[in-house]
Parts: structure tokens; C-alpha cells; sequence
């Protein structure tokens, strides 16, 4: 058998494989590729059950202008983004530092990383509810402290200025666990040469933290930070359990603003518009941070 016989068998065999794709691929595309193709057709006509003389016609981009011109869908967009820029780097931080704590301290990893983890496991409704017991100026016990050292007056979450704070602290209480936990895993898989080499070569702690730690994770930070950014796009649980996107508009991040636009003013064909909007900033934003990921690295090879 010639090379060329052996690279068109080799090819035969890799395409057999695909086959066993094929199941996964049929039941994306009914629970995820149709109804988006649907929504996108509701996105261009005129359905809203709440209104009588909302026939269904077609009405091309009126839908995505209206949201555009909308002051309310830009400023729920610029919250979303505003909790991304604040809580990613809070937790971005918290987890390398408890992280290369842990990782120091092999004895104490052991009993400290499942206690760690604790509020990473518990359902978001769960963490809502519980927010808001605890946040409760009656008888919750965060509420009851801040009140009687005379921080705050009246309820945390009725408050315009107070309930994203809280909902942000509350985000990073549950989510930095789980950067903890990749990169606790991370440092733990890094391979020990780099580190023995800048031994030998006489490197502080500190240098050797930027020059062998920092560029050895870089593909751990890239991957947990998309993922990180992508659940905080689509945050909408907790707040709905908390404040329902009040008091006012203060914690209405884009997600409760489509889900009200659909759901409660049941403006179908501009609320789909709202969330096809939401998924192109999302997908334009997850493929800019790719872009710059990969050309740094590509500039750091050459």
C-alpha cells in the first residue's frame, strides 16, 4: 500500500466517526437551532399578545430600532456590562490569590477547597432567596448588623444605589469559588522543569511568579475568564429572586429586560428582537476576547 492509499483510508476512518455525532447534532439542532430561527422570524414582525391590533405582519427592522431607540434596553446593557467589569476582576483576583495560597499549603487543601467550594454547588435561586433573608433589615443577619452600626437605613434592596452593590457581592461570594477551583487545578498541573530551571538560575519568588507562573496559566486564565463572562452576560436568577430588576430600573441587567419585554408586556416580536440583539453583542464580545487572546499569544511566539 502507497502513501497515497494510506492517506485515503486514514480519511475514510476519521469520517466514519462522525456518525456517532450525529444523535448529539440532531437533538441540538431541535432544542436550540430551531427555536433561535424561530425567534429570529418572530424579530421581524409585529406579535404582542397584549395588544388586539398586533396581527403578526412583517415589519422588517422596526422591531430592532425601537430597541435601539430605547433608552431602557441601552442602559440594561450598560448594567450588565458594568457587573461583568466589576465582578470578573474582583473574582479573577480572589481566586489567584486563595489559590496560590492553597496550593502552597498541600495539608490545608485538602479540608479547606470543599468548604470553599460550598457556594459554587448551591443553586442561584437557592443563593437568592437566601440574599434576601439575610439581607432583610428585620431579621436578616447581614441587614440587622448594617443597621445597627448605622450604615444603612431601611431596606438594603428597596434601595436604588445598595441593591446592585449587594447583588454583586453576592455574585462574587458564589462565583469566585469556582475560579479557586481552576485555578488551584491549574497550578497543581504545571509542570515542575520551568520552575527548577529558574531555580538554578537564581529568580525571586516574584520573578519567577511572572516569568514561569504567569505565562504557564495563560490558557487557564483565557478559558475561565470566557466562561466567567459568558455566565455573567446571562445573569438573571438571583435578581429576578431578589428584586425583580428594582427598585425602579436599578438592577434591570438586558436579561429581565427581555424577559420582561416578552413575558410580562408579552411583546413577542420585540422582545425577540431584544434578545437577538443580546446574543450578537454577546457573540461579537466572547469573539473579540478570542481575537486579542490568540494574536497576544501569537505575538508572544514570535
Amino acid at each position: 500500500m502507497n502513501d497515497a492509499q494510506v492517506g485515503t483510508s486514514l480519511r475514510r476512518t476519521s469520517w466514519r466517526g462522525y456518525k456517532w455525532l450525529w444523535p448529539s447534532l440532531i437533538l441540538l439542532l431541535i432544542i436550540s437551532l430551531i427555536p433561535w430561527l424561530i425567534m429570529g422570524g418572530y424579530s421581524f414582525r409585529n406579535i404582542n399578545f397584549a395588544d388586539p391590533s398586533a396581527t403578526g405582519e412583517y415589519v422588517g427592522l422596526d422591531n430592532y430600532r425601537a430597541a435601539f431607540n430605547y433608552s431602557g434596553f441601552s442602559s440594561s446593557l450598560w448594567l450588565t456590562f458594568k457587573m461583568i467589569f466589576v465582578c470578573l476582576p474582583i473574582e479573577f483576583l480572589l481566586g489567584l490569590i486563595v489559590a496560590l495560597c492553597l496550593t502552597s499549603q498541600i495539608k490545608l487543601k485538602k479540608w479547606l477547597l470543599p468548604i470553599i467550594i460550598i457556594p459554587m454547588i448551591i443553586s442561584p435561586t437557592v443563593i437568592g432567596l437566601v440574599g434576601n433573608l439575610n439581607l432583610n433589615p428585620d431579621f436578616g443577619l447581614i441587614g440587622i448588623t448594617l443597621k445597627n452600626l448605622g450604615l444603612v437605613k431601611g431596606a438594603i434592596l428597596g434601595n436604588y444605589i445598595l441593591a446592585p452593590i449587594f447583588i454583586m457581592a453576592i455574585d462574587i461570594w458564589q462565583w469566585s469559588p469556582f475560579m479557586i477551583l481552576i485555578f488551584t487545578a491549574g497550578l497543581l498541573s504545571l509542570p515542575k522543569a520551568p520552575f527548577e530551571a529558574a531555580s538554578v538560575d537564581g529568580a525571586s519568588s516574584w520573578q519567577t511568579f511572572w516569568k514561569v507562573t504567569i505565562p504557564l496559566m495563560k490558557p487557564i486564565f483565557i478559558i475561565s475568564i470566557l466562561l466567567r463572562f459568558t455566565d455573567l452576560f446571562k445573569i438573571f436568577d438571583k435578581i429576578f429572586i431578589m428584586t425583580g430588576g428594582g427598585p425602579g430600573s436599578s438592577t434591570e441587567v438586558s436579561n429581565i429586560f427581555a424577559y420582561r419585554a416578552n413575558f410580562e408586556f408579552w411583546s413577542l416580536g420585540y422582545g425577540s428582537a431584544v434578545v437577538m440583539l443580546l446574543y450578537i453583542v454577546s457573540f461579537l464580545a466572547c469573539l473579540l476576547f478570542v481575537k486579542m487572546s490568540t494574536s497576544k499569544e501569537k505575538n508572544g511566539i514570535h
